[in-house]
Parts: structure tokens; C-alpha cells; sequence
């Protein structure tokens, strides 16, 4: 359970039209899929309209809805006066995580049906973009179209699970784990254990998680006191995300994860002063000193 947000979710706008035609003239993209791109943009002002066009077709499974996209990207503010690149995730480090269907509009539809390692651009006007709020951090007006180039890495659907290697679970005094694509979580009627516990359930075959990844993963957290789930990626509809090692998620979910091989499910109960502590967690009805126990799945990171 998140702790803070691992990344903004670009805020969604009223949906506009959308106008085909060719790009503006003037605007190029530069250099080769997987590397910083360089983006030329004209001193003319955008036209007001979305313009998409794939400059490199990927392979692979198409994002679709309920998709977590992985991609490389730049941003540019556009308004005619002057144009800034606002961000690009070359600069950072790492990649950025998209939420198809939870972008501005413009977004979605710039990522829709695009595979992994293709590129697209992207000029979004601010009625398919951040309309007349703009957005401040970025340094984007009411006014302000965006230019995004976007190399797509990865997209991982809701039924993404673990994969690996089964371990036996014997331990009676720790939660026993279904095997499946969604795994359930039964919890012992016996007190919970007063340390750090973490279990590999399914041993995966890919590097281990280094602190400061971006780690993509499905998760089910459970309250050991009642079984309650509060926590659920799947059924929110996604697999998440965030940065391992990083304190956007409670300690004892970050001990965990760093350390363990992309591909791994692995059980981990949490006590209290790992998690939620003496204050708890009120809207989830996580009470004062709750253990918790949950079932992550890594399935990449970055």
C-alpha cells in the first residue's frame, strides 16, 4: 500500500474531437528509438488540433484498456511565442509509467494500439490536453499545446502474473498462498509474527530489484486481525507501480521488494512498525498496531 504517490497521473480533460491530417510544417524528430530524441519545432503557433503519427511501428501486444504502459518520453511546451522542452525521462534516469485510460486525453489516444519498441509523436492541444487549468509544474498555460515523443518499452495487462519457479510453502504459521494467475491469500487463526517476515512463493528468473528501480508489480494486501483485503491492483483494474527502496510505499513493502528477482511472487507480512504503526490507517480500516500480510508480484523493473 502506497505511502505517497509514486508517479503524477497526468490529470484526464473533457474529451475533444479528434482531427486527423498531416503534422505541422516544421516539426521533425530526430535520432534513433530508445535515445533522447531531438525535436525541431517551428516558430508558428500549433493549429489547435491533436496530430498523431507513428514514426516507428513496434512489435508485440498492443496497449489496450486496463494496460500499464513503460515508456521513454519528451515533452515540449508549444505555444507559438516560444517552445521549451518542460520534460524527458532520458534526463531523469528511468522511464515514466503510463495508465492507459487515466492520461489526458490526447495521451490516450496517442498510445492506443501502439507496441513496444515503437515511437510516436504527439501534438496535443490544450482541449485534449490540460485545458484551461494548464499545469504549473511543467510551467504549462491555459494556451499551451504539448509536443510528446514517446518510445514505448513495455505494457503489462491486468492478468500479468508471476513467472517462475514454485517453492513449497511450509510454514504453518505464516499465510498459505493459491497458485494461479490471481493468487488468494488464506491467514492463520494464530497470533501474527512480531518481525519482518518475507517468503518467496515463486522464484523468478530475471535480475534482482536494486533500490531505486521502478519496480511494476501486482500486489493483494490483507489485515491479518480480520483477513479483510484492502488492497487490490487487480481489482483495480492494473498492474502499479513505484520507485523500490524509495519510501513511496510502507517500509516493510520496501524491504521486501528490493532484493528479489523480477518474475518472483513473494509473501511478506509486515508488522506494525514496518507499516502503519501505532496511527494506522483509518480509510482502510488498517487499526492501531495492524500486521499486515501481503502477495507481490514483481513483474519488471526499470
Amino acid at each position: 500500500m502506497r505511502r505517497v504517490a509514486a508517479l503524477a497521473v497526468l490529470p484526464l480533460v473533457a474529451a475533444a474531437a479528434c482531427s486527423g491530417g498531416g503534422l505541422p510544417e516544421g516539426l521533425k524528430v530526430a535520432g534513433v528509438v530508445g535515445r533522447q530524441p531531438t525535436v525541431t519545432i517551428p516558430a508558428s503557433a500549433p493549429s489547435g488540433k491533436l496530430k498523431v503519427d507513428t514514426l516507428r511501428k513496434g512489435k508485440g501486444s498492443a496497449v489496450t484498456d486496463g494496460d500499464l504502459v513503460v515508456a521513454d518520453y519528451v515533452g515540449y511546451r508549444w505555444n507559438g511565442g516560444d517552445h521549451k522542452l518542460v520534460a524527458s525521462s532520458y534526463e531523469a534516469g528511468r522511464p515514466a509509467i503510463f495508465p492507459y485510460g487515466r492520461l489526458v486525453t490526447g495521451l490516450n489516444k496517442a498510445l492506443e494500439g501502439q507496441r513496444p519498441g515503437g515511437r510516436v509523436l504527439a501534438v496535443i492541444p490544450p482541449s485534449q490536453g490540460y485545458g484551461s487549468s494548464g499545469y504549473a509544474p511543467w510551467q504549462i498555460g491555459a494556451a499551451d499545446s504539448m509536443v510528446f515523443v514517446l518510445d514505448v518499452i513495455a505494457t503489462y495487462h491486468n492478468g500479468a502474473s508471476a513467472q517462475g519457479r514454485s517453492l513449497p510453502q511450509t510454514d504453518g504459521a505464516l499465510p498459505q498462498v493459491t497458485a494461479g494467475s490471481t493468487p488468494t491469500m488464506k491467514i492463520p487463526s494464530t497470533a501474527p509474527p512480531n518481525r519482518l517476515r518475507v517468503k518467496t512463493i515463486i522464484e523468478g528468473a530475471g535480475p534482482p530489484v536494486q533500490a531505486h528501480q521502478l519496480v511494476v508489480f501486482h500486489d493483494l494486501g490483507q489485515i491479518w486481525r480480520t483477513g479483510k483485503v484492502f488492497e487490490s491492483t487487480r481489482a483495480r483494474g492494473r498492474p502499479d507501480s513505484a520507485v523500490a527502496g524509495a519510501g513511496q510505499m510502507i517500509k516493510g513493502w520496501d524491504k521486501a521488494v528490493v532484493g528479489q528477482r523480477v518474475g518472483s511472487r513473494v509473501l511478506v507480512v509486515i508488522p506494525p512498525k514496518d507499516g502503519y504503526g501505532a496511527k494506522g490507517h483509518a480509510a482502510s480500516g488498517i487499526e492501531k498496531d495492524d500486521t499486515l500480510a501481503f502477495v507481490i508480484d514483481v513483474l519488471a523493473a526499470y
